[in-house]
C-alpha cells in the first residue's frame, strides 16, 4: 500500500502547487474524512463539510508559492511539511505547517494540520 499512498500523496501535493486544491480533494479524500486544525475538527467531519471548508479557502486565497519541505510515508500513514505563501482576505500569510494523514482505500480518511 505504501507505493499507492506515496503516489496519491504526490498527486495531492502537485495539485496544491498547481492551484487545483478542489480537484485533488474531490479525488483523493474519503467520503468519511475528518480534518483537524490544531486538534479541532469543528465543521470538518465528512466529505461534504470538508468540501465546503476547502471551497471557502479557495474562494478567499490567492497562492503565491507552495513548497514541499519533507515527506514521510509509512504504510497507510503519511506526513508532509509545506511552506506556503498566500494572500487570504487581503492579508499576506507566510507559514510552514505539517499535515499528518491516515489513508484508507487510496484516499485520505483523516488529516491533521499543525
Amino acid at each position: 500500500m505504501t507505493a499507492n499512498t506515496r503516489d496519491n500523496l504526490n498527486a495531492i501535493l502537485k495539485g496544491i502547487q498547481e492551484g487545483k486544491i478542489l480537484e485533488v480533494f474531490d479525488k483523493y479524500y474519503h467520503k468519511d474524512c475528518v480534518m483537524y486544525e490544531k486538534g479541532d475538527s469543528t465543521n470538518r467531519v465528512g466529505k461534504e463539510a470538508n468540501r465546503k471548508a476547502e471551497q471557502a479557502f479557495v474562494d478567499n486565497a490567492k497562492f503565491h508559492e507552495a513548497k514541499v519541505n519533507k515527506i514521510l510515508v509509512d504504510g497507510n500513514n503519511s506526513a508532509y511539511e509545506m511552506y506556503m505563501d498566500f494572500t487570504y482576505g487581503g492579508h499576506n500569510v507566510k507559514k510552514t505547517q505539517w499535515a499528518i494523514q491516515q489513508w484508507q482505500d487510496g484516499q485520505v480518511i483523516k488529516e491533521e494540520f499543525w
